[in-house]
């Protein structure tokens, strides 16, 4: 990331001192119960759960079954209370407001024994008038809220008719009536999460004092002009005194350029509004912002003064970044029944989507620290993610989420917070939900990382699929769906901000959707947006199992995280696999059945008799069956990016698969666990992510090897007339494909060897593929093809061959015996990847290889490690640890081909070498059976 950043000193007058006034109320309150049973002290960010957690009242409400048993906690009204002090000079300012920056949910906020206002939804910012409930001296605040649950049961019985759905499956172990509230969704519970519905003062609360006026927030916009020179616009949203009229100049600052900007404002209550378009004239060095993976992150400091005609400034900072984006929906045949295309465009080039899907990072948000929202993301970048999907269910992420991703390159799909439900349209509803969308489009707009909104979380399928009973009924919810999304989030987007794609809802057709009437007969289909995959108990280690979309924004299998995480919160004698808590805890139904299901198609099942040991070997069976199912079909929609079959079906633009990291510790879709251990998943993302990737995959009797070079710059071409997107590569044509190279930019990737690319013909990437193929009792290759190959498209084929041809050729003596291993000509440094003949439980010929840990050194960089490791037999998914260490390795999961390798593990802690000795351990398949 490169940041800009520009010095200014200020010289303000007296008047500035005292003519804006801030007095910050965060830090300690007192939290009590309906009763006064319970009256704790509690801190301000926070909920009453973490308010009881810090005085001991309650344990840890992850352990076991607590979600259940602390489940009074959330059935009972708590209140938070404080004095604060306050001196007469705050009662000569015209205005004096209290800012809750977010209030979760349902209160009543009380000043000296004065209702001074209500609140019913957690994403918006309220501002009270408390000027004439203040007092000199001592004052006192009560913010009284109101249990969840027991708000929605109230409420619920006044509806005329159902919000469905009324409540959550049985296994979720939730409260009910989510959907009738404007409050996170999931903290009802949810398939991979517990129910804790919070009470509290979850951001932050202020008193301020202000005459003229104050600002509360800015936004930007920056679009190219035709010339290419920049057009950046300016948006200061302001208060104003009821009967003032503020008059003065707004100026703006880019940092570390030339541009500056003032413009002379007159602001009123109903005018409170300020805009500046500055055009940067071309001669001004503007760098634009790129994804991970595409070029820099460069971001500038825009700084807004805001000043009267009495001298008072209010001034604010936000960082900008430089760059264009939309989705492209263009036919992709002369048939416009095949569909259109369906992809991003950021700065003019376009990309594959790689990456997953985020919900909140724990239950009680007031946990969530940057060092953890950091740890996840970089995480993400490491292994070649560019996009994060903010899933509709959770919450508009803290400020600091979307400022790391400005500064990691990580794009983020930005989901209305709606998700799996029916929601009410009353007026007092619709009203709140204005109110939402408008203060978070201005929260978020000038993050360059956020490239979409999208409506909703799977509503517009699940009321076409009819997934709760709206079928009773389809009119009356259709039309509810259209009056919240058509009518009220979609119609203020358009007016806050047509700088980004707005989508109806994930899954849906994109622009077909729209054209449909909003709810398409089919908003499933692959060949318009983006579809929602998943494929249980079919063997997921076969591609041909899988749909070919124009995207896949959701698909995911399960894995159970680390015994070491599961430690934390079980009890010694919950420590099998079939156990009671095993079960409860895992809130997708029959899950841990299916993972059983999936796991004995591709592996023989551990069969140690240690009842804790077998739990631990079946924890890894089903990482690695997580791992290899999201490898081969991330791999399949990566293959499909640049072409299409038979029934226009591909032009796949993106894989985030479901999801990032756990709310809590349990069996979960996720690849990151619970306090950021990298599950096999995770390690795996960075192969079947990176830039260069080698992806063979069995095709009937063939085996067909792509290589995917999704870095490199490419250019569209337009059919003449039906603008298909189409292209006409020098070998192996495929019709309708999307994408030829191009030269490459000032801001490509560096993972692709220069010696591969012909400075001659920079639309081509040439070199050698070498396929060897061994017997998996020997180290030595049995044969080895070296193919040369030229590629001009982003994916493209460049061999295909009989595998029995190949056996016999090799002199391997049967299938299950033997492998594919493919590489550039250096295994150790390039990209390699690798295609068993037959499934792990059939396979014949691998030894119960012993692996040892030779030697760890730590190296001249603080935390880092080298870890040697040296095998007498070749071993699949060889798996390291070390227990209790915060870290991670360079590489897991992963086939030993070589007698001797050395990774290196990356400590996020200070640790010396002797404990880090202490605490790796390794193994791999065959170790588990006895």
């Amino acid at each position: 990331m490169k940041v800009i950043v520009l010095t200014l000193i200020v010289s303000l007058c007296a008047k500035f001192c005292l003519s804006l006034k801030t007095i910050n109320l965060n830090g300690q309150w007192i939290v009590s119960n309906s009763n006064k049973s319970i009256t704790i002290p509690g801190v301000v960010p926070g909920s009453m759960y973490t308010a009881l957690i810090a005085n001991n009242t309650i344990g840890d409400p992850y352990y076991r079954k607590n979600d259940q048993l602390y489940r009074w906690i959330g059935q009972d009204d708590w209140t938070y209370t404080r004095t604060f002090t306050l001196t007469s000079d705050i009662l000569q300012y015209r205005a004096v407001v209290l800012v809750c920056e977010g209030l979760d949910t349902v209160s009543t906020v009380i000043v000296n024994n004065k209702t001074v206002g209500t609140s019913d939804n957690m994403f918006v910012r309220y501002v009270y008038d408390i000027k004439s409930a203040l007092v000199v001296g001592e004052n006192t605040i009560y913010v009284e809220f109101r249990s969840a649950p027991k708000y929605v049961e109230e409420i619920a019985k006044k509806r005329q008719y159902p919000i469905l759905p009324l409540c959550v499956p049985p296994e979720y172990h939730g409260e009910c009536g989510a959907n009738l509230i404007r409050k996170t969704q999931c903290s009802f519970s949810w398939d991979w999460g517990p129910s804790f519905p919070t009470q509290g003062i979850w951001k932050d609360i202020y008193i301020q004092g202000y005459d003229t006026v104050v600002m509360r927030d800015v936004t930007s916009e920056t679009t190219r002009n035709k010339d290419g020179s920049w057009l950046l616009k300016v948006d200061v949203f302001t208060d104003v005194p009821l009967g003032t009229t503020a008059q003065g100049h707004l100026e703006v600052k880019v940092g570390g350029t030339s541009v500056t900007q003032s413009i002379p404002v007159s602001l009123t209550p109903d005018n409170n509004t300020a805009t500046m378009n500055i055009n940067i004239p071309k001669t001004v060095i503007i760098h634009e912002w790129w994804p991970n993976g595409y070029g820099n992150q460069t971001l500038y400091d825009l700084f807004v003064f805001l000043t009267d005609s009495f001298g008072t400034m209010n001034n604010k900072r936000i960082r900008i970044g430089f760059r264009t984006v939309e989705i492209v929906e263009d036919y992709v045949s002369a048939d416009k029944s095949v569909g259109r295309s369906f992809y991003f465009r950021v700065n003019g080039q376009a990309l594959f989507l790689k990456g997953s899907n985020w919900i909140p990072a724990d239950a009680f948000l007031e946990r969530i620290t940057r060092e953890r929202v950091y740890g996840y993301l970089k995480s993400a970048a490491d292994v070649h993610m560019n996009t994060m999907r903010v899933w509709g269910g959770g919450i508009y992420e803290f400020d600091m989420f979307y400022e790391l991703a400005d500064e990691l390159g990580i794009m983020i799909w930005q989901d209305f917070m709606f998700a799996c439900a029916m929601y009410p349209t009353d007026d007092h509803f619709l009203a709140s939900v204005s109110a939402e969308v408008r203060h978070q489009l201005r929260r978020l707009k000038h993050h360059p990382s956020v490239i979409a909104f999208s409506g909703n979380n799977e509503n517009e399928k699940a009321l076409r699929q009819d997934w709760y009973g709206t079928d009773v009924n389809f009119t009356r919810y259709k039309n509810d769906y259209l009056k919240l999304y058509k009518d009220t989030v979609h119609s203020i987007v358009m007016q806050e901000d047509t700088s980004r794609p707005f989508l109806s809802s994930s899954p849906s057709n994109g622009i077909e959707t729209q054209l449909e009437g909003w709810v398409a007969k089919q908003p499933w289909s692959t060949h318009y947006g983006d579809i929602h995959e998943y494929n249980y108990l079919v063997p997921f280690y076969d591609p041909s199992q899988f749909r070919i979309p124009r995207m896949s924004s959701e698909y995911g299998l399960q894995s159970f995280p680390s015994y070491e995480t599961l430690e934390a919160v079980y009890d010694i004698h919950d420590m099998d696999y079939w156990s009671d808590l095993n079960d409860y805890r895992n809130h997708h139904p029959f899950g841990n059945v299916e993972m059983m299901a999936e796991a004995i198609q591709y592996l023989k099942l551990p069969n140690n008799p240690d009842r804790r040991q077998r739990f631990k070997d079946l924890i890894y069976v089903t990482q690695i069956d997580h791992a290899v199912g999201m490898k081969v079909q991330t791999e399949h929609y990566r293959r499909w990016q640049n072409k299409l079959d038979n029934e226009g079906q591909g032009n796949t633009m993106g894989a985030l698969y479901w999801m990032l990291a756990d709310i809590w510790q349990a069996p979960t879709w996720a690849s990151i666990e619970y306090g950021g251990k990298w599950k096999m998943l995770h390690y795996f993302a960075r192969h079947f992510f990176a830039p260069t990737l080698i992806s063979p995959y069995r095709d009937g009797s063939d085996i067909d090897v792509f290589i995917v070079l999704d870095e490199l710059r490419v250019k569209e071409v337009r059919h003449p007339v039906h603008h298909t997107l189409h292209f006409r590569p020098k070998s192996n044509p495929r019709p309708f494909s999307l994408f030829d190279i191009s030269t490459w930019g000032s801001n490509q990737a560096t993972s692709v060897s220069t010696n591969q690319i012909n400075p001659q013909k920079p639309d081509e990437f040439s070199g050698n593929l070498y396929v060897e193929i061994y017997s998996w009792d020997s180290f030595q290759a049995l044969y080895t093809w070296k193919i040369p190959f030229t590629v001009n498209s982003t994916a493209q084929s460049v061999f295909r061959h009989n595998v029995n041809d190949m056996i016999s050729t090799s002199g391997c003596i049967r299938t299950k015996r033997c492998f594919l291993f493919f590489h550039f000509g250096d295994p150790s440094s390039g990209p390699t990847n690798y295609i068993p003949l037959s499934e792990f439980n059939t396979v014949e010929g691998i030894s119960n290889a012993t692996i040892q840990i030779s030697d760890v050194q730590a190296t001249s960089t603080q935390n880092e490690f080298t870890v040697m490791l040296t095998a007498d037999a070749i071993a699949p998914f060889v798996w390291i640890e070390a227990y209790n260490v915060k870290g991670r390795f360079s590489d897991n999961g992963f086939l030993m081909l070589r007698n001797t390798m050395t990774l290196t593990f990356y400590a996020w802690e200070t640790i010396d070498l002797a404990t880090l000795k202490a605490a790796l351990s390794i193994k791999s398949l065959m170790n588990m059976y006895h």
